[in-house]
């Protein structure tokens, strides 16, 4: 079973005589059984074991003679799906009675004891009938359940689905030999557009184990334009006055340098140069006031929503320039 080898063995009993070993139902069913369960033992034997279950399967729909069974079973092993490795060796063991040969009945027996060990019995009930079963997407009957469902050990993933009805998923960690019984409740039925206040729909209440995800309130940020826009215009004054002070102080460097020099023309460099000089200096201190004054103010505008849902308005600030002053007023 955990081999190639032990594969090989069963599929040369098999496909020695695959005429004889499937039954012989009406049309070309025979054929195809016997090419598609070789087709299996390729994939097999190339590990592709989910091709070669489908394969394996298939063959035995077509013709269920019982030695596919071993097949099946032991490609099950091989993707560690114990309970169905298990369920097909036991059916091989009842289908195939005195005509399984001594040797492979006490070899696949030992596998089975080994199996059992590695699967539990999962009990599921549920509030209401018909209520339709998937264990790992694969669906295992409606309720009421003939039986408790063989899983096999791990993480189990069991959704119950209705009519009209939300699925319910249920997320079970079973280990070997556990026997286990699980309860779902029914899920709430979607209500209809019940309006609440205002004439809006009300919300459906979340059908109890139901996956529900909450939509993250969305957070609407106004960005103030006109206090970016007057900080970037006296960035760019601040930019060019200093590039007219630079021009004026070399001008008045060279003034001081020139023999015979003239005091006047000294003096309107001087001037120049000073007011150039302060201009720019105002400019730049007002851009860096202007700038915080921004940067508060898109922060204030992306804060908590008040109770209403509106956002709380903005602190009024108030920028003035003047030739000769800098006033900001307003509250913080």
């Amino acid at each position: 079973m955990k081999t190639p080898r032990a594969l090989a063995l069963c599929s040369a009993i098999v496909l020695s005589a695959p005429l004889g070993a499937f039954a012989q139902p009406a049309g070309n069913k025979t054929e195809e059984a016997d090419a598609r369960f070789r087709r299996g033992v390729e994939l097999y034997n190339e590990v592709d074991y989910g091709a070669a279950l489908t394969e394996f399967r298939r063959a035995y729909e077509l013709a269920p003679a019982y030695q596919v069974l071993y097949n099946i079973a032991g490609t099950c092993y091989q993707l560690k799906d114990y309970a169905c490795a298990l369920r097909a060796f036991e059916k091989y063991l009842a289908d195939g009675g005195e005509q399984i040969p001594g040797g492979r009945r006490a070899e696949v027996e030992r596998d089975v004891a080994v199996l059992r060990s590695r699967v539990a019995t999962v009990e599921i009930s549920t509030s209401a009938p018909d209520v339709e079963i998937s264990v790992d997407g694969v669906p295992a009957g409606k309720t009421p359940l003939a039986e408790p469902l063989l899983m096999s050990a791990g993480r189990r993933r069991i959704v119950a689905e209705a009519p009209g009805r939300p699925a319910v998923l249920r997320v079970v960690d079973v280990a070997g030999g556990d026997h286990v019984q699980l309860e779902i409740p029914e899920a709430r039925a979607p209500q209809g557009p019940a309006e609440g206040a205002g004439g809006a729909p009300a919300p459906t209440p979340a059908a109890p184990g139901a996956l529900r995800m909450d939509r993250a309130p969305r957070q609407q940020r106004s960005v103030p334009i006109f206090p970016w826009l007057a900080t970037g215009a006296l960035a760019v004054g601040a930019a060019a006055t200093g590039v007219l002070a630079l021009g004026a102080s070399g001008d008045l460097g060279a003034e001081l340098d020139r023999y015979p020099g003239d005091a006047r023309a000294v003096e309107r460099a001087r001037a120049r140069s000073e007011a150039l000089a302060l201009t720019t200096d105002l400019l730049a201190g007002a851009a860096v006031l202007a700038g915080g004054i921004s940067i508060y103010l898109t922060v204030a505008g992306a804060g908590p929503e008040r109770g209403d849902g509106e956002r709380a308005s903005s602190p009024p600030v108030r920028l003035t320039i003047t030739p000769a002053s800098l006033e900001l007023a307003g509250s913080f």
